[in-house]
């Protein structure tokens, strides 16, 4: 637990401060829904939109003059793509980052099975993204609390526990990424483009549900996201169990390649 324990102390400042960001973005997204009339002004201007392009802005003008569709877009539609960012960088700081730095080689020196490492590490990390995801509830719950048009909580709540396994996600692929890569470049690009990818494929593949790109969606988790879905009908356990068992498997072809090859810069 030495690992688990150093990951944590080192990472709990940068917990907070993304915490307290992601927490204020929704507090501000949440308190800003002050009348009915606004909301309907909103949907008609995003009505007008050509349909690709309301389909960016949540694909239902109707229910972006609710308060929930509104939210729906405005905080859930981005808060993956945002933790998406600090999903990345922790799952590179796994054994990537170490490594070009030369760090890893001293670890590794010691009795430390590289196993262990990594799974503590991402444990770690795992831990301090629901630290997060709590940080932006409490931001979300305290902006509805001075909304002129307060959601359920048991909208909001379900929500964003649905953020977690797509985050989970992601540190799963960028902490596979650098245990079978040995360049740091090669990671983090690989790691940025899985996203990118993603969410084209489910904004594409919506807009085209029966072309063939509408078929190759299914491979983007942005379509076991389904923020839209949740916010209104709640959560999807099939979704959500499927995006767990995908980042246990990546995290199993990560330990694969890491124990396989050579470390070192």
């Amino acid at each position: 637990m030495i690992v688990f324990m150093e990951t944590l102390r080192r990472g709990w400042r940068g917990m907070i401060y993304w915490g307290l960001g992601v927490g204020l973005y929704g507090f501000i997204m949440a308190a800003y829904v002050q009348d009915a009339d606004m909301l309907k002004q909103y949907a008609e201007i995003a009505n007008s939109f050509p349909p690709a392009l309301l389909k960016l802005f949540g694909g239902d003008a109707a229910m972006l003059a609710t308060p929930e569709g509104f939210l729906a877009y405005g905080f859930f539609g981005f808060a993956v793509l945002i933790l998406a960012v600090y999903a990345i960088l922790s799952g590179l700081n796994i054994s990537a980052n170490d490594e070009d730095s030369g760090v890893l080689d001293v670890v590794l020196s010691l009795p430390l099975p590289r196993w262990r490492l990594m799974l503590e590490k991402f444990a770690a990390y795992s831990l301090l993204i629901v630290g997060i995801i709590v940080l932006s509830l409490v931001g979300l719950m305290l902006g509805n609390q001075v909304s002129a048009m307060p959601i359920e909580v048991g909208k909001i709540i379900p929500s964003m526990v649905n953020v977690l396994p797509s985050v989970l996600l992601i540190l799963a692929f960028s902490a596979c990424a650098g245990g079978v890569f040995h360049s740091k470049g090669m990671a983090t690009a690989v790691s940025a483009l899985f996203v990118v990818v993603s969410y084209l494929l489910n904004f594409l593949g919506e807009l085209a549900s029966s072309t063939l790109v509408g078929q190759v969606r299914a491979l983007s988790f942005f379509r076991y996201y389904d923020h839209n879905g949740v916010v209104l009908n709640g959560l999807s356990w099939g979704n959500i169990l499927l995006l767990i068992v995908a980042a246990t498997a990546l995290v199993a072809v990560g330990l694969w390649g890491f124990q396989r090859r050579d470390v070192g810069t």
